[in-house]
């Protein structure tokens, strides 16, 4: 394979001329040569093109009428997706963890979550999973040995309490956390949610996943997860066909899935306001599409034409 040869901004604007970007006024060129200058060729073209193509072989060549303009408007309409889903997504991270902090402790004592007995001994792999955990946490507090919270709790009295702790953990760590909880004390905290443990497990997992696309910029709105989000009753309420043998044809592994995933763990208010700020997305960046369609979009997401009547309705 040959290797890439760095081309200037005037360069790349001429090869997506080439490939049938329309870039055939002063203004398009003027817009191409700012949006690459702060944007990058990369995160841009490379990565918001693929709804745009024709083909891909022997090389790219664009639908007619696309313009970068419109590909621009995709990946703004991506950022601000990750913004919302972020927020919200915080949002149940905050709670989740406040939870954790007050029904382990309540059980264990304030040094709860470095003794080896306090989870779940019998779950698969818990000799390997469990020391992992608990080195983990060790490592986050001696990376924040100097952060002022825990060098407080250090010195004063020689141990960092979960809910102190909770505030340099990530999701992703609270999940393995949950996951390794023992059963009673995972039911717990999911009834809380009127969920069961295994299902407040698989949204934890999941919308980990998300928050981490979410966190580092990465594409949001084509989002697939290799593990799927468990079925919920809200799969079986929205019809949601299965027509790929027992698996829900979407809601499962993509950015709708978390979209489900947040309908059980938001409270009422947020999660509707969640969708409102989805609907609005759409509204304002329909005008800006010419080549593509929302439903194009929409299909990325796995969200189906009808998707807010159906997110409402649960």
């Amino acid at each position: 394979m040959p290797d890439k040869v760095f081309k200037t901004h005037a360069e790349l604007t001429t090869l997506l001329s080439s490939r049938g970007i329309d870039i055939s006024t002063p203004e398009h060129k003027s817009f191409v040569k700012k949006v690459l200058q702060h944007e990058g060729y990369y995160n841009l073209i490379n990565g918001y093109s693929k709804l745009f193509l024709l083909t891909k072989i022997p090389e790219d060549k664009y639908k007619p009428g696309t313009t970068v303009e419109e590909i621009y408007a995709l990946y703004e309409f991506d950022r601000k997706l990750r913004n919302i889903y972020f927020k919200y997504i915080l949002s149940f991270e905050t709670n989740i963890k406040s939870l954790i902090a007050y029904e382990f402790p309540k059980k264990y004592g304030h040094n709860n979550y470095m003794l080896y007995n306090n989870f779940d001994t019998a779950s698969k792999d818990a000799e390997k999973k469990i020391p992992e955990l608990i080195a983990d946490f060790q490592r986050q507090i001696s990376s924040r040995a100097t952060d002022p919270s825990i060098c407080h709790y250090l010195k004063n009295y020689g141990y960092i309490p979960l809910w102190v702790l909770n505030n340099i953990l990530t999701l992703g760590q609270i999940s393995k956390f949950y996951s390794l909880m023992k059963q009673p004390d995972r039911q717990n905290v999911s009834r809380i949610y009127h969920i069961q443990d295994k299902q407040l497990e698989s949204i934890l997992l999941y919308l980990s996943s998300v928050r981490n696309f979410c966190a580092h910029g990465n594409r949001l709105y084509c989002f697939r997860s290799k593990r799927p989000l468990i079925d919920f009753a809200a799969h079986n309420s929205l019809s949601i066909p299965q027509t790929n043998g027992n698996e829900y044809d979407y809601g499962k592994r993509d950015l709708f899935a978390a979209t489900i995933a947040l309908y059980y763990v938001l409270p009422k208010g947020d999660y509707h306001k969640l969708i409102k700020e989805i609907y609005r997305l759409f509204s304002t960046t329909k005008s800006k599409l010419v080549v593509l369609r929302e439903e194009d979009i929409l299909n990325q997401m796995g969200f189906p034409l009808d998707w807010r009547n159906q997110l409402l309705s649960l």
